[in-house]
């Protein structure tokens, strides 16, 4: 955890981000998260959403994590790794998007870094692949 609030700050320090305070910054994310509903998708939501859309699907787990199972077309980038690899994403920062990790928590500091770096359209799997997997929903071995 550590760890990933490190990126996070190294991020926002190298895009300028303190002109605002950082607390300000992940504030207004959150405010706007509970207001607009944007930042959480269930599994069942998210099946439909994959099935309908055909987001972009970005998995931040680890290597060994994704290595023992994912959902079918899958883009794994590490959360630790994320600040480093935004190239990797879409150029359309409009892009629908889905981000997993195996629970939620990485999955969010990997949206609010999104968020912070201008992407509009990214969700982040409640429960992560965990849930996913639970429902019997499909993944790849």
């Amino acid at each position: 955890m550590k760890r990933i609030a490190l990126v996070l700050i190294a991020f926002l320090v190298a895009s300028g981000a303190f002109a605002q305070s950082a607390t300000e910054q992940f504030g207004a994310i959150i405010e706007e998260a509970s207001q607009a509903g944007w930042l959480q998708i269930n599994v069942d939501d998210s099946l439909d959403f994959i099935e309908q859309v055909e987001p972009f699907l970005l998995d931040v787990r680890r290597q060994d994590e994704f290595d023992l199972g994912h959902i079918d077309f899958a883009v794994l980038i590490p959360v630790t790794e994320l600040a480093d690899r935004l190239g990797e994403l879409p150029e359309n920062k409009d892009t629908p998007m889905i981000i997993y990790c195996a629970a939620g928590t990485r999955g969010m500091w990997a949206l609010s870094l999104l968020k912070l770096d201008g992407f509009t359209n990214v969700r982040n799997m409640s429960g992560g692949f965990n849930a996913w997997k639970a429902a019997g929903y499909p993944i790849v071995d």
